[in-house]
């Protein structure tokens, strides 16, 4: 089952607002300032600061300060991990617009081996919500509303040079989606305006099912389940295809597919990974996100295909993973490796592990010419299952 992604055409119209993001580095010797100049983002800019080495989370919260530049006002702010080396900072209320803050990273911050930050890091920035940013070509567009999706900003105000309608239009969120199915996490929809002025400006407003907050935590949350799983089930002597195998397992084993009603009955987090690994419930997309991500962080190349299925009653949405395995394509479906049962009772299945698109076109339908062809059966199950056992006999 999908949710459906709804990207409202654009209305030709006046737009307003935007934000531009930025990245604070502090590593080993250096500093990044930004030279006295005050930057320019949002009134929800959410920070990311990376160090070269694992940081103490709960000594950050001590050194890691916001403060209006005007009385030295603290700023009331969120601190959370995004993962070892790397921490989020966002306010708790939204930044005021016009006001100009500083971003204070004391060189008393340690790692977790103790040692101190080697020079403290200022940042100047202030809220300028009529900002706006420029798009010289489509790779433009595509990673300044990729950038605004990874950090749940609600608006972006462009300036398009050359503006051409084909190029420019909400589709572009659909192929972003696919290529990084992990934004999907709590986006719901999107809708534009523009202005046919010299150049053309463009206003897109995003829909997110949470707050920024809540879901900037649900994702650090979800990471660090990822991480925890490929930690526990593999380890770095094993094969690709044992690695796969093993999270295919872990998924289909410590999740049930969610049968709710489908008009209002399902919640948002069944159709992520977020759902799966979390809750332990979700439908056909929270199973191809979560082996999307667990594969991906485990360092196996795959993709989300977005499809139909027939469930016996006719073709329905339907979502799951190729996967590259030592240079060839396999189609994967943990969906349906987890068949619901009339006792409830949780059944293990490898029938759609690995295989080619002639075996999955009997139930599954996709436009075979947007993916990769999997027509490769070397790394079947059968043939796994008889690779293990060569594996054993060998070290008996």
């Amino acid at each position: 089952m999908l949710k459906k992604i709804r990207n409202i055409n654009l209305i030709f119209f006046t737009a307003l607002f935007i934000f531009i993001g930025q990245t604070v580095y502090a590593e080993g010797n250096s500093s990044l300032w930004n030279n006295g100049a005050i930057s320019k983002v949002s009134d929800d800019k959410v920070w990311t600061i990376t160090f070269n080495r694992p940081v103490d989370i709960n000594d950050a919260s001590n050194y890691i300060k916001v403060y209006e530049t005007k009385d030295d006002k603290n700023v009331d702010i969120n601190i959370s991990e995004k993962d070892k080396n790397t921490i989020i900072v966002s306010a708790k209320d939204q930044y005021k617009n016009g006001q100009n803050y500083v971003l204070d990273v004391s060189d008393d911050l340690k790692d977790i081996y103790g040692n101190k930050l080697n020079k403290s890091v200022k940042y100047n920035f202030s809220i300028d919500n009529d900002n706006c940013i420029n798009i010289n070509s489509y790779n433009d567009y595509y990673n300044i509303l990729k950038n605004a999706l990874e950090d749940y900003r609600s608006q972006l105000v462009l300036n398009i040079q050359d503006y051409d309608s084909k190029s420019y239009d909400l589709n572009v969120i659909n192929n972003i989606m696919n290529d990084y199915p992990e934004l999907r996490l709590g986006y719901e929809s999107a809708t534009g305006t523009i202005e046919y002025s010299n150049p053309v400006k463009m206003t897109i407003n995003f829909k997110y099912s949470d707050t920024k907050q809540n879901l900037i935590q649900k994702n650090n949350v979800l990471n660090k389940k990822v991480q925890d799983i490929v930690n526990g089930v593999t380890n770095s002597s094993m094969k690709d295809y044992q690695k796969e195998l093993a999270l295919h397992d872990y998924v289909v084993n410590n999740a049930k597919y969610d049968q709710r009603d489908e008009n209002g009955g399902i919640p948002d987090d069944s159709y992520n990974a977020y759902g799966i690994l979390i809750d332990g419930v979700g439908v056909c997309q929270g199973y191809a996100d979560a082996m999307y991500r667990l594969l991906k962080a485990a360092g196996i190349e795959n993709i989300m295909v977005i499809g139909q299925a027939n469930n016996g009653s006719g073709l329905i949405g339907h979502a799951w993973n190729i996967v590259k395995i030592q240079g060839k394509y396999y189609n994967l479906d943990s969906t349906w490796d987890d068949p619901v049962t009339d006792n409830g009772t949780n059944v293990l299945s490898h029938l759609y592990f690995n295989i080619t698109d002639k075996q999955l076109s009997v139930d599954h339908k996709w436009n075979e010419s947007n993916y990769p062809s999997c027509n490769s059966t070397d790394y079947s199950y059968s043939k796994i299952v008889s690779l293990q056992k060569n594996i054993k006999s060998t070290i008996k």
